[in-house]
């Protein structure tokens, strides 16, 4: 009888511990997918990144070149409509390219919308959703 009892014991040993590694191994293949599924989209965001960063860097060059032009021509248009010396003119031309800017940073701001690693935001949210809902069942 006493030769029973180590041997039963010894198997419910065994059988918390597969189950302890079965849960780990689950836990760990989880977040192998997670990472291989962020590192998808990683790559598209990257490539996504890279062209609009050339494309700012492209935009920011020419609109540093027609400001330039535009804010000499104003400032050419100010001095010959109003007949002001070159100094108000200056600060007038001034004001309204720091308005044009203003504009032009919050057109930027509302424009650029478009959310990094949508996939894997949507499944963490099912995954925490999941996660809610076990653990309601439980308590």
């Amino acid at each position: 009888m006493e030769a029973d009892a180590p041997a039963k014991a010894s198997l419910d040993g065994n059988s918390t511990g597969v189950s302890v590694k079965n849960w780990v191994a689950t836990i760990l293949h989880y977040f192998h997918l997670s990472l291989q599924l962020l590192g998808i989209e990683g790559k598209e965001a990257g490539i996504h990144l890279l062209i609009i960063g050339g494309l700012i860097v492209a935009a920011l060059a020419m609109l540093a070149g027609a400001t330039l032009m535009m804010g000499v021509f104003i400032l050419f248009l100010i001095c010959l409509l109003f007949h002001w010396d070159w100094g108000w003119a200056a600060l007038l031309t001034a004001v309204i390219l720091l308005l044009g800017s203003a504009a032009a940073a919050v057109t930027v701001r509302f424009v650029i919308t478009r959310p990094l690693f949508p996939l894997t935001f949507a499944e963490l949210e099912k995954d925490r959703e999941w996660l809610k809902t076990k653990t309601r069942s439980v308590d």
